[in-house]
Parts: C-alpha cells; sequence; structure tokens
C-alpha cells in the first residue's frame, strides 16, 4: 500500500486539474495518456499483489476455521465425557460389573488421557491464536484492497479528462472515423471467419481508407495489461487446443493499452470473440485484442505504444471485502494473415 502512494500522487501532479486545461495537441494528449495509464498500471500491478495476499489469507482461514470446528466438537465430547464421569459416585462405580477392579483400570485410563488432554488443549489454544492473527490480517488486506480500490476508480475518472482532451484534439476527424467504422463494419459483417475479416481490413475495397503507418513512431512494445500470462503462444489451452496467441489473467476493469503503436482498424463485437480492437503496425504486422469491455479507440485513428484502448470486462457488483474477479485479455500478434508468437514484437517475452 505505501509504494502504491508514490504512483498515485505522482498521477496527480502529472495530469491537469480541470479538463478544459489538458494540452491542446494530439501529441501532447497522447503523451500525458501514456503517463497516466503507465501510472494506473503500476496501481494496478500493486492491487493484483495485494489480492493475491488476501486470496492466500482467505484459503488459510477457511481451513483454520474448519480445523477449529472439527476440534472444538472433538474437545466438547471428551470434556462431556469427563463431566458425566466426575457426576458419577463412587459407591456405584464399585458395584458395577468389575467392581474395584475396574475401577482401578478406568482411572489409570484417565491418568493416562490426561497428558494427551493437555497436549491437545494447547495445540486448540495455539489454533485460535493463529486463526485470530489469520482474521486480523484478512481485515487489514481487505482494508488496503478497498481503498487502492476507490483510488483506482478515482484515478480512472480522472483519465477519461484525457480522454476527453483526445476527443476534442482529433474533433476535425470524427467524420473521417465515422466513414471508415461503417465500411469496416461491413467488412465485418460479410467476413465468415476473423482470417476473412482481417484479409479484408488488408486488401479492402478501393474506397476504404489505407492507413498511414509512416507516421508512426518507432516505440517498444508491451504488454497490453498488467496480469498473469497464462497460456503463452503454441502453448496448449484449457481445450488442449494450441494457442495462437497469449491468454492473460488480470484484475476486473484493468485497464487495457497498445501493445504497438499503430493505426485502430476495428473496435466492436465479432462473432464468438466478444468486443475486439484490431490495429495495424509498420511492416505488415496486426494486433488482435479480444476479451473487452468499454472500447475507448475509434476504426481510422492513430496510437502510440502505450495509450489506453479500452478495459478489462468489468464485475460492477463485486464484493470490495473479497478479492477482486479475474478476466482474461486475448492477444494475438498476426503476420500475413497468420498469427506468429508476440515475442517478434514484445521485448521479454521471447
Amino acid at each position: 500500500m505505501r509504494r502504491a502512494l508514490p504512483l498515485i500522487f505522482a498521477l496527480l501532479l502529472c495530469v491537469p486539474a480541470k479538463a478544459q486545461d489538458a494540452p491542446a495537441s494530439m501529441g501532447d494528449v497522447q503523451s500525458e495518456l501514456v503517463r497516466a495509464a503507465s501510472i494506473i498500471r503500476g496501481v494496478e500491478a500493486q492491487l493484483q499483489e495485494i489480492d493475491g495476499h488476501l486470496a492466500e489469507l482467505n484459503t488459510k482461514a477457511e481451513g483454520l476455521e474448519k480445523e477449529y470446528t472439527l476440534r472444538r466438537a472433538r474437545m466438547a465430547d471428551t470434556l462431556a465425557a469427563l463431566t458425566r464421569m466426575g457426576r458419577t459416585p463412587r459407591a456405584a462405580i464399585l458395584t458395577r460389573p468389575g467392581g474395584p477392579l475396574q475401577a482401578a483400570r478406568t482411572s489409570m485410563l484417565l491418568g493416562a488421557s490426561f497428558p494427551v488432554i493437555e497436549t491437545e488443549a494447547a495445540s486448540y489454544k495455539t489454533l485460535l491464536t493463529d486463526l485470530e492473527k489469520t482474521r486480523r490480517a484478512l481485515a487489514d488486506k481487505a482494508g488496503q484492497a478497498k481503498t487502492t480500490r476507490a483510488q483506482l476508480r478515482a484515478q480512472h475518472q480522472t483519465l477519461e479528462a484525457l480522454l476527453d482532451a483526445r476527443s476534442r484534439a482529433t474533433g476535425g476527424q470524427a467524420v473521417i472515423w465515422q466513414d471508415e467504422a461503417r465500411k469496416v463494419a461491413q467488412l465485418a459483417q460479410a467476413a465468415r471467419t476473423l482470417r476473412d475479416f482481417l484479409s479484408g481490413l488488408d486488401t479492402g475495397p478501393a474506397d476504404t481508407a489505407a492507413p498511414d503507418l509512416e507516421i508512426i513512431p518507432n516505440d517498444d512494445g508491451q504488454l497490453p495489461v498488467s496480469g498473469i500470462i497464462r497460456v503463452s503462444y503454441g502453448q496448449r489451452d484449457s481445450i488442449g487446443a494450441k494457442s495462437s496467441g497469449l491468454s492473460i489473467e488480470a484484475l476486473a476493469g484493468t485497464i487495457v493499452v497498445a501493445p504497438l503503436g499503430g493505426v485502430v482498424r476495428y473496435g466492436g463485437p465479432f462473432r464468438g470473440y466478444g468486443n475486439i480492437v484490431i490495429i495495424a503496425h509498420k511492416g505488415g504486422y496486426y494486433s488482435l485484442l479480444a476479451g473487452l469491455d468499454k472500447i475507448s479507440v475509434h476504426e481510422g485513428e492513430t496510437i502510440v505504444s502505450g495509450e489506453p484502448i479500452a478495459i478489462l470486462e468489468n464485475d460492477s457488483d463485486a464484493n470490495p471485502s473479497k478479492p477482486a474477479a479475474r478476466k482474461t485479455l486475448y492477444y494475438e500478434l498476426r503476420y500475413g494473415g497468420q498469427p506468429v508468437n508476440p515475442s517478434r514484437k514484445l521485448p521479454g517475452l521471447g
């Protein structure tokens, strides 16, 4: 939590207090967006770490509570038996079958059982102490997670101001984007497969706007979300099929950024992929991102690496005292109509 505070403070410094004070030029707006998104992703990484601890503590607490319930029942049975024996008159014990001999044996058994009972009682006390510590740690970590999530919501509101500034800075291209979106939507509707769709984007109708990729800076690639790669390129997925891209697990509502600079060719639903974004890059490469919720870019828009383009599917009914829901972003890098290893463009994956 303390490590997240400098990031949060830096975000507040780097973002204008009022939306109308945001930089007017597109380049300045994009720089501010990349910087703000980078800081938010840093805080999201902190939240993922907190949520990881929260999940571990929840699991530990559940296990301790089950053990506590079992031992409590066992101790209750033992104490109940001892109580019944203590209430039995000595004369009645002597007159029972077996008489004094059986009473002596019972006394010896009880004497031998007391050390075992004492050991069990000490173990029970240790369990209670551990359970109480775990519950306190769980409450503390849940408080940290709740606070950090609230701060992230506030930061996303600040980011919205910058996204509005981006819309104003590119307002003159709105008509072009609307026309491009209409043409690309027609391609998406006609395409039977993703490969057909991408091929149509590459060689589409003559009146479809060709992206100007030469204006895109040569920047380093990066993962589109802060998360954990659960399935890598070429690995087998949950149904045993060979993966054509990366499946990245991240917190619900996590910000999604452009992995590489390029021109947005499509943003919207496509068949079984849900909401997707397709970005054209230099050299004939394309990026496909699926599993998105709110998309904040438009067809024909030029973006830079690290610029926010969407958020992952969000769970608005999430319990703030529990670990946040996890969602999966699917990322695929394509070249020549075929998926290729993203390590070609994203350093650190090789």
